[in-house]
């Protein structure tokens, strides 16, 4: 807006008093008039009223925590905080990770892009120059936006971290942090960093986005003896339950999988994991009380929040980067594409949406949708490149017929230490589709018959056309998604997979 000069009023003014015999008592208010619109004018454009207009944004990511382990929807698991949430805004029953390991994910939720696209995973080069200028959390700055991160971090970006975050805290995984020359449980740590963050928020005019990522509940892989690490007040919790087998754990399915996935990663770690019954309620009672542990930091980083008078502007956004295998079908971790690996909780709660509360919807939706829809949230451009959708639309009731029925799954990593092996797949509505395509194996699944992926179909003649249909539609996401890579993720990832 055009600032107030007052030469250039006092010109017009006495045009206006000679020509058209205003008396000065009449002209005096209409320059004081002017002068407060003005003002006020000033201040909606780059004050407090203007900014605070705009929401503050709380992306809390949980690391292997699967969709099925909160509280509302599980027998045993507590989890009242994320239950509260989800009470007061929207949760997602069909919400899935394009790829089922933690360093594609993280980079697919910041930027928007599948794997195939930003080709970024363990072991790969920092992703691409516009992917990372693409981040959310660089263009809420761009846009006056206190950006801020704590927590699990472990991915490469190209750029410098101070030009995408104004605080940044990436920490290792371990049991405990110093704070204040104290050690204290990891999830308090980070949580407490969060909450600290929140408190010098308060005394500036700009909307934040805070990106808190805990490493629980994933297992502390230096320590196979215990795994899941939490507060101590946590270590009785469970205790008196005794936990129920895990789905499809039986000897049989175990040994009707191909060998490749039987000499896994995942075997490998069910072994000192699940490898007996004693071991099998130790580390599941472990795992579900890390869950609560950071179910407590996010009642605590919400508890700042109200605190501080700032949750009625703040959307708050939960999930998790990846779904976990806990002995099913004999298997430990995540990396494959069963529903276990890829689905994950997901809630959104916008304070100011007072009609969709305690509402849980069935659209498919992905985590390369959460970068679309923070922006979004925050009235920033989204950019062209994106290749997930704004949840916006679907948190406010809103119908859209024409959202996704199908998306593509895959798993690129192959490390040399380990075997895990790489695939890809399609999922619908009805079927799932997997192909390891360097091991020569497929899986079909109907989902609608066999929601627990008992029976694979892919080897029975009378599947053999839906089959070929899915590897098609395979193929051509396979391609789409490549032909949408930048020239510098293109040309290096030629050259990369050219020597592998």
């Amino acid at each position: 807006m055009i600032g107030f000069d007052f030469t250039l009023w006092l010109v017009i003014a006495i045009y206006w008093v000679d020509e058209m015999k205003l008396n000065f008592k009449a002209l005096f208010f209409i320059t004081l008039l002017a002068i407060g619109c003005n003002s006020h004018g000033a201040q909606k454009e780059g004050g407090e009223s203007a900014t605070n207009k705009r929401p503050n944004i709380l992306f809390i990511l949980a690391d292997d925590h699967r969709w099925d382990l909160l509280g509302k929807d599980h027998p045993i698991i507590k989890t009242p905080n994320l239950d509260e949430l989800a009470s007061k805004g929207v949760s997602f029953s069909n919400s899935f990770v394009t790829t089922p390991i933690c360093a594609s994910s993280r980079v697919s939720i910041l930027t928007g892009l599948t794997e195939r696209t930003h080709d970024f995973t363990f072991s790969r080069p920092a992703t691409g120059v516009i992917e990372s200028d693409n981040i959310y959390p660089k263009k809420l700055k761009e846009q006056g936006y206190t950006s801020g991160f704590v927590g699990k971090y472990e991915i490469k970006l190209s750029g410098e971290d101070f030009d995408r975050f104004d605080y940044f805290e990436p920490l290792l995984h371990s049991k405990t942090n110093t704070y204040r020359g104290d050690d204290i449980p990891q999830t308090h740590y980070i949580a407490q960093r969060a909450k600290d963050f929140i408190e010098r928020a308060q005394d500036s005019t700009k909307p934040w986005v805070l990106n808190v990522n805990f490493w629980n509940p994933h297992a502390l892989d230096s320590d196979k003896q215990d795994q899941y690490h939490y507060p101590a007040k946590f270590e009785n919790l469970y205790s008196d339950i005794t936990i129920p087998p895990a789905k499809l754990s039986d000897d049989a399915t175990f040994a009707a999988l191909p060998e490749f996935l039987q000499k896994s990663i995942g075997r490998v770690r069910w072994e000192y994991r699940y490898a007996n019954d004693a071991m099998y309620q130790k580390m599941i009672k472990r795992h579900y009380r890390a869950i609560t542990a950071v179910d407590e930091g996010v009642g605590q980083i919400i508890a700042q929040l109200e605190k501080q008078g700032m949750l009625q502007n703040t959307i708050v956004i939960y999930t998790g980067d990846n779904g976990y295998s806990l002995n099913e079908r004999q298997l430990a971790g995540k990396w494959f594409g069963w529903e276990e690996d890829l689905r994950v909780p997901l809630i959104i709660y916008d304070p100011r949406n007072t009609k969709q509360k305690g509402v849980s919807i069935d659209k498919t939706v992905l985590n390369i949708d959460i970068a679309p829809t923070i922006l979004d949230y925050a009235d920033v451009e989204i950019p062209k490149a994106y290749q997930g959708d704004s949840l916006v639309g679907l948190v406010e009731g809103e119908e859209m017929p024409s959202w996704r029925e199908e998306f593509l799954f895959e798993h690129m990593y192959q490390p040399k230490r380990v075997s895990i092996p790489p695939m890809v797949g399609l999922r619908t509505n009805t079927w799932k589709f997997v192909d390891f395509y360097k091991n020569d194996h497929l899986q079909l699944y109907n989902l609608k018959e066999d929601p627990l992926e008992k029976f694979n179909l892919a080897q029975l003649p009378e599947y053999k056309s839906k089959v070929d249909e899915l590897r098609k539609r395979t193929a051509d996401y396979i391609s789409k998604y490549e032909n949408e890579r930048s020239e510098e993720v293109s040309s290096r990832a030629s050259f990369l997979n050219s020597r592998e």
